[in-house]
């Protein structure tokens, strides 16, 4: 069931996503269940002129479980741990498999222009978005400048 609803997403997923929003997504050489993303930073935060890339690993049990889906690229972000794994109710407790791949690319999209720093992953990125937003926002341009360019 997994491989046949991916794959319908998959086919569905540039339908779903406006242009505008600078998404790319499929499978790593065929192979269904691990695919590589990139999503670009949005206009009006810190992440804006990057390209950040992602990770997604879907388990045999997809859509009843989420997929795990991690940055490749370095991020300062409140959500986002040093490994790159997202921290978020919506791929977790939260989870519902109505959830689409198209809407966790949405989703994650919007975390970068709206963090969520009561539940932080990246305590630091967490402490300085809350104590010094200007900081934040200077650091997490420095890291899309180094690491998403």
């Amino acid at each position: 069931m997994a491989l046949k609803l991916i794959a319908k997403q998959l086919e569905k997923l540039y339908q779903e996503i406006p242009e505008e929003c600078g998404f790319s997504a499929g499978p790593l050489e065929d192979d269904m269940l691990h695919w590589e993303a990139s999503i670009l930073g949005p206009e009006d935060s810190p992440y804006h002129g990057g390209r950040f890339w992602l990770r997604i690993d879907f388990t045999a049990d997809y859509p009843f479980r989420p997929p795990k889906i991690i940055f490749l690229t370095k991020v300062f972000h409140p959500n986002v741990e040093p490994d790159g794994k997202i921290c978020i109710d919506f791929l977790q407790d939260e989870w519902k498999p109505s959830y689409t791949i198209g809407y966790l690319l949405m989703a994650i999209c919007s975390l970068l222009l709206h963090p969520h720093p009561d539940n932080p992953a990246n305590q630091e990125a967490a402490n300085t978005y809350l104590s010094d937003p200007e900081k934040f926002k200077q650091t997490a341009e420095e890291w899309t400048k180094l690491h998403a360019v």
